[in-house]
């Protein structure tokens, strides 16, 4: 689901780095202020994907990210999830229809983590519980891995799963971080714990060829994870409004060939009715799935 996945098939290891930068995504109320605020029951933040090489510009695929709280009469969690799908138009190229969805505390430590569906050649099912306060058990379904225990490693940090990761970053204290300053995390991909850093670049401003006005924002490059188009320290740019919001409005990675872009279009607050909807349209859409 991360935009290049939508590019090449070759980045099979790194698409899901879409999401950590997003780490994991208005005009009005823009400060400094730091976000003490936990996620806004009901968000919802649409997504289009663009490859871009020169003058040639593709719409290729689409992401929503939603965010609901769940509370019974012992603990409060979140749940978490992230569907994305490549364009009709694109489906010929590499099909995508993939769904990533995540139970925390309200410290966005994970109790669950799921991530189904098809990406390209690839179908997923991998669902990964805890087990304990330091391991997570991944049920992997889908034959590309086998069924392991994951735990802490040796810096005993705690690890997220690539949704929770970008609530954790949207809670940061971006605005007392110093440019260059770089923040380490633990990122749960692929049946192991990788560490990887976020760079803070500052502040900037940018004007989204799909909002009417510039907004400003923070800047940070997440380090990607290895792969076969990325090297590994290569950076994606982030940019994240400068605000109680948080909401990650840019995304861009270079690719061998062009890059791949992460364009916000619109950011909603859904009654539980439409938000319900909204997540019931999402996961009732069949294309790609066939095998």
């Amino acid at each position: 689901m991360n935009a290049s996945s939508f590019i090449n098939s070759k980045v099979l290891r790194c698409r899901t780095f879409f999401f950590v930068s997003y780490s994991l995504i208005s005009s009005a109320l823009l400060g400094q202020s730091e976000s003490s605020e936990a996620p806004v029951v009901g968000e919802a933040l649409h997504y289009e994907v663009t490859y871009e090489w020169g003058p040639i510009f593709l719409e290729v695929g689409e992401v929503v990210f939603s965010a609901k709280e769940v509370k019974d009469a012992v603990t409060k969690q979140w749940d978490f999830r992230g569907w994305g799908t490549s364009k009709p138009h694109w489906d010929w190229f590499y099909p995508v229809n993939s769904t990533y969805s995540s139970t925390t505390d309200p410290a966005f430590i994970p109790f669950s983590f799921s991530r189904i569906g098809r990406e390209g050649r690839h179908r997923y099912n991998r669902i990964y519980n805890r087990s304990s306060d330091h391991c997570m058990e991944l049920n992997c379904s889908d034959d590309e891995l086998d069924n392991h225990s994951i735990c802490r490693t040796e810096s005993g940090e705690e690890f997220r799963d690539v949704m929770s990761a970008i609530h954790w970053c949207r809670q940061l204290p971006w605005s007392s971080f110093e440019r260059g300053e770089v923040i380490a995390m633990d990122l749960l991909l692929d049946g192991e714990i990788n560490s990887t850093t976020l760079k803070f670049e500052g502040e900037t401003k940018h004007l989204s060829p799909l909002w009417p006005d510039s907004v400003d924002c923070w800047e940070f490059h997440p380090t990607l994870i290895d792969g076969t188009v990325f090297k590994p320290g290569d950076e994606m740019k982030v940019l994240m409004t400068a605000d109680h919001r948080r909401l990650p409005v840019y995304i861009e990675t270079e690719l061998i060939i062009g890059a791949a872009k992460i364009h916000l279009s619109h950011h909603q607050i859904h009654t539980p009715a439409s938000f319900q909807m909204l997540r019931d349209s999402c996961s009732n859409i069949e294309r790609n799935l066939d095998r």
